[in-house]
């Protein structure tokens, strides 16, 4: 089981633009939600929004997926960094 730091250096890629774009879909899935408990807007558009916010939670998560299966390039301290670039 890889460790937590290998875990979260899989996903934190911020020179990626998968990981911008995922950011960005959980941002605005949640201000989606945020604007319908807030201001409860008739019940057509509630649904509407609320659909917006599933999709783009959808789509954030298949982008962690594919973040998390590509990998992130290995640390500098790692073996395999050294023997890729010595």
């Amino acid at each position: 089981m890889p460790s937590f730091a290998a875990a979260f250096r899989r996903l934190w890629q911020p020179r990626k633009g998968l990981f911008w774009l995922m950011l960005g879909f959980q941002a605005l899935s949640s201000a989606l939600v945020l604007f319908i408990q807030i201001h409860e807007p008739p019940a057509g558009l509630r649904f509407m929004l609320g659909l917006l916010a599933l999709t783009n939670s959808l789509i954030s998560w298949w982008l962690l997926a594919r973040l998390w299966r590509e990998g992130a390039p290995p640390a500098p301290g790692d073996p395999a960094h050294v023997d890729a670039h010595g």
